[in-house]
């Protein structure tokens, strides 16, 4: 009788096993691409593309502008790391204050606990640049980016010409701050706080609710892409999605909000299993987004524009080869991704952010920042040059792995 129920119960879990194997297998294959990435495009096509831009405000600058006539937020997406894109922000904010009166403008780039400390410092009589690069390193200690610097003083330079008694602007910080050692700890109890407490989409989304919808204000939100997703859902392994903050918003105010996408390489499928299964060296490689069709456009006009996906020809191109488009049948449209699109340069034009020069301005905020770090990463911290180098280093590989996209078929 014993063997008996151990011959069955092997016999059961072999099958579960199987049919576990089989199933990914499956799945696998079901999100593995065989054709094409690159379209051809004809020139009719290319006339087509050309005509509709020729034909609306395609501009970047009033393109954003004209969104907020419709809507009260406005959300921008990027892939981090880009001049172009944070330079774009940068002149975005004086020109949406000076054509729709925006003063509440929101970012991921700094951490919510320190949001009076910010609300001082763009009020400032004088700018305090030694204060605004403080508050960017206790919200990520690598952070070192110059152009990200700049939007504290664009801020409080505004904030500064605008006369007494008039609004000025808000400038909203919607992040966490990072502590590695917490974040990383050998004890499960401290890592599971601290990471409960860094998710934040939800808490972007609870910001915006509480500090501009329900003042009737107006903001521009500026984020990585995947926060400012909003009716499109990012995914996760085996048909699971992710939650961001634009969805959030999305969810509870759907003809408020539009999201607006800045020109990006996309991952391949592959990189799914990467980030979700097994850490492989060789999975992630990048390509030009949707067919390649919007990259040979600008090839073509030579210059930035920006387009609406739902009523331009744009908004039908598909993507059934990259990371967003897992887990679909039919391939992901344009339309179904994001509201907006902006191209401001091609990835051969993009340049990488610079450091800032003052990033630790002493030995004593060295050895604070270091406090923050895991014990095995201050370790090998050993000086002020050499970490900065190391951050140079990290920068400009992440930028060439993202921006070194696949030409075979283009």
């Amino acid at each position: 009788m014993i063997r008996k129920a151990i011959r069955l119960v092997l016999k059961v879990t072999g099958f579960f096993v199987i049919a576990a194997a089989l199933l990914t297998v499956a799945y696998v294959l079901f999100n593995t691409h065989w054709g094409k990435k690159y379209r051809r495009v004809k020139e009719a096509e290319l006339r087509r593309y050309e005509d509709y831009l020729d034909d609306h405000i395609s501009e970047p600058l009033p393109f954003v502008s004209q969104q907020f006539r419709t809507h009260d937020i406005v959300l921008i997406g990027e892939i981090h790391r880009r001049k172009q894109d944070v330079e774009f922000i940068r002149a975005l904010i004086p020109y949406l204050y000076e054509h729709n009166g925006i003063t509440y403008f929101a970012w991921q780039f700094g951490a919510s606990d320190f949001q009076s400390e910010v609300d001082a410092l763009v009020n400032a009589p004088e700018f305090d640049e030694r204060k605004a690069i403080r508050l960017m390193r206790r919200w990520t200690y690598f952070w070192n980016y110059q152009e990200y610097l700049d939007i504290y003083r664009v801020i409080w330079r505004i904030n500064d010409e605008i006369p007494p008694g008039r609004e000025k602007i808000r400038f909203l910080q919607l992040g966490s701050d990072y502590i590695e050692r917490k974040y990383g700890s050998p004890d499960r109890s401290v890592r599971k706080r601290e990471r409960n407490r860094f998710a934040y989409n939800k808490k972007m989304a609870e910001i915006m609710e509480r500090e501009v919808l329900s003042k009737g204000k107006k903001a521009l939100w500026y984020s990585g892409i995947h926060h400012a997703f909003t009716m499109y859902r990012q995914p996760r392994f085996f048909f699971r999605q992710f939650q961001r903050g634009g969805n959030v918003i999305y969810d509870r105010h759907p003809g408020r909000v539009y999201s607006i996408s800045l020109h990006l390489p996309v991952p391949s499928r592959v990189s799914q299993f990467k980030e979700e299964v097994i850490r492989l060296p060789f999975a992630t490689k990048y390509f030009y987004p949707f067919g390649g069709v919007i990259d040979k456009v600008y090839s073509q006009r030579k210059k930035s524009f920006a387009f609406d996906a739902h009523s331009s020809p744009f908004g039908k191109l598909e993507d059934d080869y990259s990371y967003y488009s897992v887990d679909r049948w039919r391939g992901l449209q344009l339309k179904d991704f994001c509201d907006g699109y902006i191209v401001l340069c091609s990835f051969e034009e993009a340049e990488p952010v610079t450091q800032i020069k003052n990033w630790i301005p002493s030995q004593v905020e060295f050895e604070e920042m270091k406090k923050t770090l895991l014990p095995v990463h201050a370790s090998l911290t050993k000086s002020i040059p050499d970490f900065l180098e190391s951050l140079n280093k990290s920068t400009q590989r992440i930028f060439r792995s993202a921006h070194d996209v696949d030409r075979k078929g283009f």
